[in-house]
């Protein structure tokens, strides 16, 4: 649009045009102005996209595409005047959530103090909870379920007693601190603690939670650093047949009932160098779950014997090993780095 304008503009200019100079230089300005308003529109307007695409999906009463194509982003972009309300997802859209998941960050603190860039999931789903209920105390709000025991690449934070506390501990603590009325108004804040990536998150969350409770439509949470990687998971486990003589479009079976919408936070906290070893790292787990593991492990049956024959967290040899070794480090990498340790919460 604006080097069509430009063109005329010179043609206008070559062909000697006699129109008086201030209608020609209002007229300038004007293209100035729409120019900027396109581009401000342009700008920051994920969350309006996404809501736009659930807005006509729901009109028309189909099912959402891929969920991965659903994205919006925490926080969101102001509202357009002082007088509107910050929207983080449609309100139609929390109203019909059935549950939040939020991912666990890494090693927390203390017992309602996760990583800086987890407290930024917390608060996203805090938000949207918190906000249906003080619209109307009586609404059935979506439950919150943080997941993660803890990460494959730092020692977990201990209780005084020498037991572990959970990343899904401290991001629960944090919500049910820093949002009371969660608890004082009947919502629920759930702890999942077998999980330690993002791989068992997905499995876990959905055999212990959403499966057993007929939780369909789901908002994930997580930072941007680690959304691709984590909607790529998501999209395959929970489209995952239970068996290969179950499919996806078997009603019964339960994973084509899925609805997943995904919600990506700012990566508060965490450092440029941090950053960038933790980005380079989640692209190539994403890779890896695109190319190689979703297609070698098509069902939640094939995803378990994955996880309890080759996984180092769930493999029986594979834990003796560890435990024998003392220092071995298991999971989806072995994060040797200090500036990959540095974005699963280490400090100093």
């Amino acid at each position: 649009m604006t080097t069509i304008k430009q063109s005329k503009l010179h043609n206008r200019n070559n062909a000697r045009d006699e129109t008086p100079k201030c209608y020609r230089v209002a007229t300038i300005v004007s293209c100035i102005v729409v120019i900027l308003i396109i581009n401000r529109n342009f700008l920051g307007n994920q969350n309006t996209q996404a809501a736009e695409h659930y807005s006509r999906k729901e009109k028309q009463n189909k099912t959402p595409p891929s969920s991965s194509q659903i994205m919006f982003t925490y926080p969101p972009p102001p509202p357009s005047s002082n007088s509107s309300p910050v929207v983080i997802i449609p309100p139609s859209l929390a109203k019909s959530l059935d549950a939040i998941l939020v991912l666990g960050g890494g090693v927390p603190s203390d017992p309602t103090t996760p990583p800086p860039f987890a407290q930024t999931r917390c608060r996203a789903a805090g938000d949207i909870v918190t906000s249906l209920l003080r619209e109307n105390d009586d609404v059935e709000v979506p439950a919150i379920v943080c997941l993660s025991a803890g990460t494959a690449h730092l020692p977990q934070l201990l209780s005084p007693d020498g037991l572990p506390v959970w990343e899904s501990t401290a991001s629960a603590g944090y919500i049910l601190k820093n949002y009371p009325e969660i608890g004082e108004k009947g919502g629920r804040v759930l702890v999942e603690s077998t999980s330690y990536d993002t791989i068992s998150n997905a499995f876990f969350a959905r055999t212990g939670f959403t499966d057993v409770m007929g939780w369909r439509r789901l908002l994930i949470v997580t930072n941007e650093f680690h959304m691709d990687r984590t909607a790529a998971i998501f999209d395959w486990i929970f489209n995952a047949p239970s068996s290969s003589t179950t499919t996806t479009t078997s009603h019964n079976d339960g994973a084509s009932d899925y609805e997943l919408y995904y919600l990506s936070c700012d990566n508060d906290g965490m450092s440029p160098e941090a950053l960038r070893a933790r980005r380079a790292h989640e692209a190539k787990g994403a890779r890896n779950v695109r190319e190689r593991l979703s297609r070698e492990y098509p069902t939640l049956r094939s995803v378990f014997e994955f996880l309890t024959t080759k996984h180092d967290f769930y493999a029986a040899d594979k834990l003796v090993e560890r435990g024998e070794a003392g220092v071995k480090e298991g999971g989806e990498d072995t994060g040797e780095s200090e500036a990959l340790k540095a974005s699963y919460g280490k400090t100093g």
